[in-house]
């Protein structure tokens, strides 16, 4: 492949190429961190902007500055691809070019949507404030959302129309650039603390007992849990702050959360209902403002895992019956036909519909109508929601039939258990 030092088609090229291909901002800058080329970018507004071309400070810097560390490809050849994410979230793909090909920079864009009350957080974090918030939502709005391996996938593109060299996933994440980090606070060793922890014996909980804690989880044994709980010593858990006793609680139950949710779904629990659980309870947590109430609120969700484990496992079908029960508590808000389950399961649709029956006693498109007034009664419960919106959401012709089945099923219409409640 002919050399890009020099050959600014060669490098116009490829900009158009990745733009045309991933339909995302592409920026050429000189050494100078002058745009020769921009394709992408007038679409977009970001407020408050101190940089070049539209561009943060920050990726303008990274573009413009040498990269210590990094790996070259051969010698000449540009280095390897640079992944970098902005506070606010913007993602960005840095490649420099050799001699005095400058850089190019791919991006913004975003892993995910940034709206509702994730980008008002999130703005919130950076102090912005109200008056400026509206244009920020905007701006949000008009970055393309591309998924973190299709944006690792659109770095590898680049790198090998630029060097026809080949670069893994893995060769990318682990170049210097991407995954470096600060250096610790000087004062902080984990020898230090380890020393200092066995001299007065504040060890570390057994291992043993703390998956012992977790195995109640997975059996649905809230009993046993608090057992296992009240044995742990306050001395046994680690220090997950360094500044705050506060914010080393709070971590500390983040963790036992996940470790819950993970032995949840091991022990049967509809994996959407055990991570919903998780955020709900870590949200929670993170709102509290003293130590008793966040041990209080861990112990508490702790014991909700094993509670939601011991209902979900009161009445146990088989796998095949199991997956089909959390795929239709999953796609509840879609249509559900039989023949979707079949592929989903990999049987015959007639061959599904009488196990799932001799197993749960229910036909399937029953169980489906069940689920969906069940999930009809929890709507009603929140403010602003018309009965005709649950109906239409939940794939009811119209409302007559919602009202049919509901009276079914409940005995009531949907109006006089609304009133009801």
């Amino acid at each position: 492949m002919q050399k890009l030092s020099g050959n600014d088609e060669g490098i116009q090229y490829i900009c158009k190429l990745i733009y045309e291909a991933y339909r995302v901002p592409v920026l050429w800058l000189d050494n100078a961190a002058v745009p020769r080329l921009a394709l992408g970018l007038s679409a977009m507004d970001r407020p408050s902007v101190q940089g070049t071309g539209g561009l943060p400070a920050e990726v303008v810097a990274l573009a413009g500055g040498s990269r210590s560390g990094a790996h070259k490809t051969g010698a000449g050849d540009p280095v390897l691809p640079r992944l970098h994410t902005t506070g606010f979230l913007e993602n960005f793909i840095i490649l420099q070019l050799p001699g005095a090909g400058g850089a190019i920079v791919t991006g913004p864009v975003l892993n995910a949507p940034v709206t509702g009350e994730n980008a008002e957080s999130l703005l919130r974090d950076h102090s912005i404030p109200p008056r400026q918030q509206a244009s920020w939502l905007e701006y949000y709005s008009s970055l393309p959302v591309i998924s973190l391996m299709r944006w690792y996938h659109a770095a590898l593109l680049l790198h090998t129309l630029a060097t026809g060299q080949a670069l893994s996933v893995t060769e990318l994440l682990l170049d210097a650039g991407t995954l470096a980090e600060p250096p610790p606070p000087a004062d902080a060793s984990p020898d230090l603390d380890l020393s200092y922890r066995r001299e007065h014996t504040w060890l570390h909980h057994d291992p043993m007992q703390e998956r012992e804690m977790f195995r109640h989880i997975t059996d649905g044994d809230k009993a046993g849990l608090l057992r296992t709980h009240a044995s742990f010593a306050e001395e046994s858990y680690g220090r997950l702050s360094r500044k705050s006793q506060l914010r080393s609680k709070k971590n500390l139950a983040v963790s036992s959360i996940t470790l819950a949710t993970r032995a949840a779904i091991e022990g049967g629990l509809f994996w959407e209902i055990a991570y919903t659980l998780s955020d709900f309870h870590i949200q929670h947590i993170e709102e509290l403002r003293d130590i008793p109430a966040v041990d209080r609120a861990m112990l508490a969700a702790l014991c909700d895992f094993a509670d939601q484990v011991a209902d979900s496992r009161s009445a146990r079908p088989s796998r095949i019956s199991d997956r089909c029960r959390n795929y239709i508590f999953n796609h509840l808000y879609e249509e559900l036909p039989l023949s979707r389950l079949a592929e989903y399961t990999g049987l015959n649709a007639s061959y599904l519909s009488q196990l799932f029956k001799k197993e749960t006693g229910t036909a399937i498109s029953d169980y489906i109508q069940q689920q969906r007034i069940e999930e009809a009664k929890r709507l009603m419960e929140l403010p602003g929601i018309m009965l005709s919106d649950i109906a239409t959401r939940l794939h009811f012709n119209d409302q007559s039939y919602f009202t049919k089945v509901f009276k079914k099923y409940t005995g009531l219409t949907p109006r006089q258990y609304k009133q009801q409640r």
